[in-house]
């Protein structure tokens, strides 16, 4: 296997351990009782995350760019054969997604070319499966395979007025029909060792269809983990191909990019030296570099059609002069080596919060039984007459935490109802309403002013909501930080302040979704002459996205509270017990005098009992944390 399949299978092999790992902590974290309903939806939530993690690369070329060929070189070399079609001229007629669901059978879904005249986008257009058509891909089926991705290269006659109501023009006016893509969409599921580690592969057509599609120029491509942007040494950087790069590509700053200088077998001259060949490959290279504005190291020069040759024969030194072995390796490194560093940190963080919240109550607990030990051994020998105290004192104690309990439940009524106005902020009726009424403006706009004022009216009532819940929970977390710090100081709860929260990174990609929108909506009207379908198109794309930020801001807004909240109740439960525990060891003192040494033992044993699941809790989260920091040592290791 090639050095990019090892990585992705490792990768694919560390979620799988870890999710096993994360499991077996769930099963057994009953054992330790305290907040375990709360670590249990907590880790499942980490195990939901990792299950459908994936690494997207988006491959973006004009045509007869070579990139079918690569994509067969850098993911397929072992099956030995052309996985995608790879000839002269257009191979992917249709933008095409490729990758792996085991719980679906293997097939290729197929958009139909006349849904462009919906208005829905075409993530919405995934819910509604009776629109495709679906091929079925037995495994391990490789005639069927190779059969439906040429179904991608389909093409049909449309007339001229038919064709143009869905986005498409001929080069010759006097012809009456003008050849168009058959499908739209499609998507490929099959079973492939790289894709069922959670590999996906986004095979984009050229220029034309990504400025159709917005769901390729706003969703697909920026929020792919990483391009691979792909020339040819043969025609170098074209004027479509800087229009690409420009305003598809380069927009997007945080995107992995890795630009790919293909055939350069052309350049092989057997009338030339190795080291001829080898400078004019590094002046073209340098050329391409200055043109895109990027350092040379980031061009790639490869034969992806050599590289394939040289590893299904076996010849190591073809296979090096193809150069495909570096490309592999900084995707290798870069992409899947950063997107497992960034997974595995997070859910360090996150999992070191919930073991830790869960280990200070069982903490708490023996703490207190250290001090109910000491209380118990007080009252030995002629001390007895100190219970009327004792208990005077214990019931002072839990009068003064019930004053902050009430205290609690008014701070808690007052969250309730400040958490209630930010969630209404962040609610689906609410953008519903907006998102409509940016509909019918649209609608009712027929010049490029009108769509603009529609989008920034929306764009800013989603940043004014997501301010206003920011503004909303630093108010919760200050009034929640107040409450923290009365019951440590005056109960003894050892809790640290509350963590903070900030939507800042949902505005963010707000702002980021706004400018490329404002961007090419410019570009669009111009090449559209205002055809409303595609425009309306468009913009329920942008709409869709904007729905995922509030979405997603608004289960982060919920996750937040829960996790302000959980830890304070579950150490108010334990010091309730504690409270009543005390009193109770004391009241059966007093009614039987010769029981003081065997509750003091019980206590002893109940310490003991805490101890040794604090030593659970440790050993539990061991094979965790384990697998997460061995990976920060081995990536550490290979960017040394």
């Amino acid at each position: 296997m090639a050095v990019l399949g090892e990585r992705i299978a490792s990768y694919g092999d560390w979620r799988r351990d870890l999710v096993a790992a994360l499991r077996r902590y769930v099963e057994r974290v009953a054992d330790l009782e305290p907040g375990e309903s709360a670590v249990r939806t907590k880790v499942g939530e980490l195990i939901e995350r990792l299950a459908t993690e994936r690494v997207s690369i988006a491959l973006v070329a004009e045509f007869s760019r070579g990139k079918s060929e690569l994509i067969n070189a850098l993911f397929f070399p072992d099956s030995r054969e052309r996985i995608v079609p790879s000839s002269a001229g257009r191979t992917t007629m249709c933008p095409t997604e490729i990758g792996y669901e085991a719980a679906r059978p293997g097939s290729i879904r197929l958009l139909p070319i006349e849904t462009r005249a919906r208005a829905e986008s075409l993530r919405e257009l995934r819910d509604f499966p009776e629109i495709w058509e679906e091929f079925a891909i037995p495994d391990g089926d490789s005639e069927t395979l190779r059969a439906a991705f040429a179904m991608v290269q389909q093409t049909r006659l449309l007339g001229r007025q038919d064709a143009a109501a869905l986005g498409f023009g001929g080069d010759d006016e006097d012809e009456d029909f003008v050849e168009i893509p058959r499908w739209r969409h499609a998507i490929v599921n099959f079973n492939h060792p790289v894709l069922a580690q959670g590999l996906v592969l986004i095979d984009t057509p050229g220029l034309n269809a990504i400025g159709a599609e917005p769901e390729l120029t706003l969703r697909l491509i920026p929020e792919s983990d990483a391009v691979v942007f792909v020339l040819a040494a043969d025609t170098g950087v074209t004027a479509s191909d800087l229009e690409v790069w420009r305003r598809y590509i380069n927009v997007h700053p945080g995107l992995g990019r890795f630009v790919v200088l293909n055939k350069i077998d052309g350049l092989w001259d057997e009338l030339r030296t190795q080291g001829e060949i080898d400078a004019e490959i590094a002046r073209q290279a340098d050329a391409v570099a200055a043109v895109l504005g990027i350092e040379t190291a980031r061009v790639f020069p490869v034969s992806a059609q050599k590289g394939l040759v040289a590893r299904i024969q076996g010849d190591a030194q073809l296979l090096a002069r193809s150069r495909i072995k570096r490309l592999e390796a900084a995707l290798a490194s870069e992409l899947v080596g950063r997107q497992q560093e960034i997974i595995a940190n997070k859910i360090l963080r996150e999992f070191d919060t919930v073991v830790a919240a869960q280990r200070t109550v069982l903490a708490a607990r023996r703490r207190g039984a250290i001090e109910q030990v000491a209380e118990l051994e007080g009252l030995r020998g002629r001390n007895i007459g100190r219970v009327p105290y004792m208990q005077s004192r214990i019931q002072t104690e839990r009068s003064e935490f019930e004053r902050g309990l009430r205290r609690l439940h008014g701070v808690r009524a007052v969250c309730s109802k400040h958490a209630r106005a930010a969630l209404e902020r962040l609610g689906s009726s609410r953008f519903q309403g907006a998102a409509q009424e940016a509909r019918n403006q649209v609608g009712a706009s027929h010049f490029l002013p009108g769509l603009r004022a529609a989008s920034i009216t929306l764009f800013a009532q989603l940043r004014d909501d997501l301010a206003t819940a920011d503004g909303i929970a630093t108010e919760i977390g200050t009034l929640m930080g107040a409450i923290y710090r009365d019951f440590s100081q005056d109960h003894g709860i050892a809790l640290g302040l509350p963590a903070l929260m900030s939507l800042r990174r949902h505005r963010d990609e707000l702002d980021r979704i706004e400018k490329v929108h404002l961007r090419h909506l410019g570009a669009l009207w111009l090449v559209s002459f205002g055809r409303r379908e595609l425009m309306q198109r468009f913009f329920e794309t942008v709409l869709s996205q904007v729905e995922d930020v509030r979405r997603s801001a608004g289960r982060e807004f919920q996750s937040w509270l829960r996790a302000v909240l959980g830890p304070l109740e579950a150490h108010v439960r334990e010091h309730q017990s504690q409270l009543r525990r005390r009193l109770e060891s004391i009241e059966r003192v007093v009614e039987a005098a010769d029981s003081l040494e065997e509750r003091i033992a019980e206590i002893v044993q109940l310490r003991l009992a805490v101890e040794q699941k604090l030593e659970f809790a440790d050993q539990l989260a061991a094979p965790v944390r384990r697998l997460l920091r061995e990976l920060a040592t081995a990536v550490e290791a290979e960017t040394a």
